[in-house]
């Protein structure tokens, strides 16, 4: 119980520390106002692009969409905030877990990520109408967990880029880029290329944006077809994960070896 107690602790503090310097205001305009703007720019447009068809597909997309904020950025700052702080030797010479240490900081990015995405869907079905039942929104939950889960993972990978460049708001920007085209959300990825296409499946939010829109458009017992991509995006996230711990565990030996541990 101990062991538990402690990594709630550290994940709990370890995100409060991020927003520790920010004031309520700021907050509120960075993980709301601007990620509700962002939604209402991309249902409108997907609005006027085909005729309200669907429409409800396109705005509960975008609003999953909303987590790549914490997805990105957020996950950005498990490795940066070290570095920029001049603790990062400290944790790289402490003897706990560089596991438990790193995937304690992402646990609440996750938990925020899903609290944009459900912000984003409740703002979606207030200014658009949506309706839903009881099941598409138990079943959401899960695909919405799943494919956070799964992004959070991909931006540990970019998080661990911190361990060579000083550059890190590049990769972030790249990143959140490729996710918003590569997803789908705002328009049927059958239109992509077919170079585009085969790209798209190994990026995560790709099955969960087809499963939201699947999702919305389905009733009944067809739901269980959406577990294989709430399977998927469950190991590409694991995947991810275990890719950025040997990203850092090969920089830890590289730091041992030459002293260059986040060295420009």
């Amino acid at each position: 119980m101990e062991a538990i107690a402690r990594f709630y602790r550290h994940a709990h503090l370890s995100f409060k520390a991020l927003f520790g310097w920010l004031s309520p205001g700021v907050y509120l305009m960075v993980m709301v106002i601007n990620p509700l703007s962002q939604l209402l720019f991309f249902a409108m447009l997907a609005k006027y692009a085909y005729h309200s068809s669907n429409l409800a597909g396109y705005v509960v997309s975008n609003a999953l969409l909303l987590c790549v904020l914490n997805a990105v950025f957020g996950m950005m700052t498990v490795i940066t905030a070290d570095r920029q702080m001049g603790t990062l030797q400290l944790v790289v010479a402490s003897p706990a877990s560089k596991a438990a240490v790193f995937f304690a900081r992402s646990v609440f990015h996750i938990l925020s990520g899903l609290f944009t995405a459900v912000l984003g869907l409740a703002f979606g079905i207030l200014v658009f109408g949506l309706s839903f039942s009881f099941g598409q929104l138990a079943w959401l939950s899960l695909v919405w967990a799943a494919s956070i889960f799964a992004a959070c993972g991909l931006g540990f990978v970019i998080s661990s880029f911190a361990l060579w460049s000083p550059s890190m708001h590049i990769w972030a920007n790249l990143l959140a880029s490729l996710l918003l085209l590569l997803s789908g959300a705002s328009y049927p990825r059958s239109h992509m290329p077919g170079w585009m296409y085969r790209l798209s499946e190994f990026f995560p939010l790709t099955r969960g944006v087809e499963a939201t829109k699947a999702l919305v458009a389905t009733e009944g017992d067809r739901f269980t077809s959406l577990l294989a991509r709430i399977a998927g995006e469950c190991l590409l996230g694991t995947g991810f994960f275990l890719l950025g711990l040997l990203l850092f565990y090969f920089a830890e030996y590289l730091a041992r070896v030459k002293g260059s541990l986040d060295m420009e």
